[in-house]
């Protein structure tokens, strides 16, 4: 008994000491992990925020660098001259301007040493110039590069746009040295008219870019990555750094890390083990640094990942990292834890066209004897006419499209008399140059059929001519009837945005034009609006873009309802909106915007059993008003100055109408 009451005081002499030490410093650690988990937090925020600026200061000077070199007279006057390839054929000037462009791009890839080459390309896809690091050819060659994805992309695009390719692995060197990852940058080229002359390539060193990342000095343990859309490494292989290879999938390696920066757009992400410091960056739509209009680039990998994953303190660790430290407790217990490819030159291609082209020849002649039936029974019109315009033959189809029979037409009547009286002229214009020296002449038209109907049609034709001269047209009549009713509707969705049937972009810079130009003849005003729905994002994140679209059609119908017949509504893009004000003064363009904001805070939008909490979502909206001032022969001026305003409204407490003065 006496030995069972000894075992039990030592039992608890040890215990509670042990407890009493543990409760006392248990406190103090836990406030000095959280100090140190915030000051990690802090620093990784402000590293991020310093290489996601160096990242892109890197992105748009190169951007930039393209645009201004895209507009050098020297280039335009060099792609506007001679369209030989041959050396020999060239005159002095133009042999003069191809050294001088030689020598600039030696010059820039020397001075900036980020791009590793350089290239020029016509509109036919010929590459004129091409400097690199690597020794030059003989000049010319001239090579094709119109099957490559740049030129391609490019030669779609307007003035001070750019393609921008994703990151992949250039060419292994000659001495077998790893490849390094390249970027491509094409601009389009267009003289001082508008008319494209090619494209400008700039291939740019993704290491030199993404050089300041390699340096950025990381605790034990850090890691930084850089990823796209797919969740793929952009991050060039390097030294001394702890990081997903170039290439490799983040989303196999670290699924939940990949998980984290997929659902989140910036910040610092508190993980089981980690704190993950992000930013998101779409080239597409975030260039505004630039000096680009628009930036294109691959849907599939935008936008880019930015992010720094640093273990995340743990006392284990703070213990391990200071053993004065966990000396000290241990006593105190004794005593009381990451190119590609070059492409292919078109030879082969080429060769395998022109054999096609033979066998096509080939089997041509072998249905010699089927032509007269083709011919009747054409998809489209074919007829031929005498040097008065009389039909003297016509095929099946076209009759069947008039509505006649053959006897009633050959040699009785004449072609321009089926043309209607509206498109007559461009008929007759393009029957006199088959006639002339052109020998050949198309024209759109419509032809009056023998119910009454018109039809819309396209007409080719050509003059057949022997040694005797002139002895008569053959044309090809084309129905356009489906491609004209296409058109229209193509015409009106390229003016409409599709969720809220208000004008998109394209419209409003087509009414702005006209706009404007009235208010100058009449010198009347021309106010502007810029509205912004507030919290919109927050609206999107809680009950899903299904009921974000609702609010957007709810604020459509109510704006129209508020606004004059003459105003001009267009949605920008996202949760942003313009209304433009013919004839509309300062005092008059408050008193619109004020009503339409109490309007759009009065009327909660139906999203129906959408949402959890009501049928009925309340919303409002920031506005900035301005006036287009007197000289301005565009919108972007004032619409600048009232997204100042808009800006303004936000930060003033949102639900508000600013006004900004031009």
């Amino acid at each position: 008994m006496i030995l069972k009451a000894l075992w039990a005081r030592l039992g608890v002499a040890t215990l509670l000491p042990v407890a009493l030490v543990t409760m006392t410093l248990t406190p103090i650690f836990t406030s000095h992990l959280d100090d140190q988990v915030n000051s990690k937090r802090l620093a990784t925020e402000a590293i991020m925020t310093s290489e996601y600026d160096k990242l892109l200061q890197g992105m748009n000077e190169s951007f930039n660098q393209a645009l201004a070199t895209a507009e050098y007279p020297l280039l335009r006057r060099f792609l506007a001259g001679p369209a030989s390839s041959r050396a020999a054929e060239w005159d002095t000037a133009a042999q003069q301007d191809w050294a001088q462009l030689e020598a600039l791009f030696e010059t820039l890839l020397t001075h900036y040493g980020r791009y590793t080459r350089m290239a020029v390309i016509d509109t036919h896809g010929r590459e004129w110039i091409a400097t690199s690091q690597a020794p030059p050819p003989a000049r010319p060659p001239v090579v094709h590069r119109d099957a490559t994805s740049a030129f391609q992309r490019a030669m779609a695009l307007r003035p001070r746009d750019l393609y921008i390719s994703s990151p992949r692995l250039g060419a292994t060197g000659e001495d077998g040295s790893t490849a390094s990852p390249v970027i491509d940058i094409a601009a389009p080229i267009f003289d001082h008219q508008g008319e494209r002359l090619g494209v400008l390539l700039f291939t740019l060193d993704w290491s030199r870019i993404t050089a300041s990342l390699s340096q950025t000095p990381l605790g034990d343990g850090a890691k930084i990555l850089l990823v796209d859309a797919q969740g793929t490494s952009l991050l060039p292989d390097g030294e001394g750094q702890k990081r997903s290879r170039f290439g490799h999938s983040l989303a196999s390696q670290w699924p939940a890390i990949w998980a984290a920066m997929a659902a989140n757009q910036q910040g610092v992400i508190t993980l089981d083990e980690y704190l993950l410091g992000l930013r998101t960056h779409d080239i597409r739509t975030h260039h505004y640094r630039s000096q680009a209009v628009t930036i294109v680039s691959d849907a599939e990998t935008q936008p880019w990942h930015l992010g720094i994953l640093t273990p995340r303190p743990s006392l284990m660790n703070q213990l391990i990292k200071t053993p004065t430290q966990l000396l000290a407790i241990v006593l105190v217990y004794l005593l009381s834890v990451a190119f590609g490819i070059f492409w292919v030159m078109s030879d082969h291609r080429l060769r395998g066209l022109r054999q096609r082209a033979l066998a096509f020849s080939r089997k041509a002649r072998q249905y010699a004897g089927e032509v007269q039936d083709l011919y009747e029974h054409a998809p489209c019109g074919y007829h031929s006419l005498d040097s008065d315009g009389r039909v003297i033959k016509i095929n099946r189809t076209e009759l069947e499209w008039l509505g006649y029979r053959g006897d009633e037409v050959i040699g009785k009547r004449y072609y321009r008399d089926f043309v209607t009286a509206e498109t007559r002229a461009a008929f007759d214009a393009a029957f006199h140059q088959v006639l002339g020296q052109g020998k050949e002449g198309a024209a759109e038209c419509e032809l009056l059929c023998r119910d009454g109907s018109h039809l819309p049609v396209a007409i080719k034709a050509t003059a057949h001519v022997t040694e005797d001269g002139f002895q008569y047209s053959r044309a090809m009549v084309f129905d356009l009837s489906e491609r004209k009713s296409l058109e229209m509707r193509l015409e009106r969705q390229a003016l409409t945005d599709p969720l809220t049937g208000l004008g998109n972009r394209r419209y409003l810079e087509n009414q702005a034009a006209m706009e404007i130009a009235r208010a100058e003849r009449n010198r009347a005003p021309l106010a502007l609006i810029a509205i912004d729905l507030d919290h919109f994002k927050r609206i999107n994140d809680a009950h899903g873009h299904d009921v974000g679209d609702l609010v957007l059609q709810s604020f459509a119908n109510t704006a129209k309802q508020q606004l004059r017949a003459g105003d001009v509504l267009c949605r920008m893009g996202g949760e942003e909106f313009v209304v433009l004000l013919p004839d509309t003064s300062r005092d008059q363009a408050l008193q619109i915007a004020q009503r339409l904001r109490e309007a759009i805070a009065a009327t909660p939008a139906e999203v129906g059993h959408a949402t959890t909490v009501s049928e009925t979502l309340a919303y409002s909206a920031s506005m900035g008003v301005t006036l287009v001032s007197a000289g301005e022969s565009t919108l972007r001026p004032a619409i600048n100055r009232a997204d100042q305003g808009r800006y303004a409204a936000k930060g003033a407490g949102r639900n508000r109408v600013e006004w900004e003065e031009a």
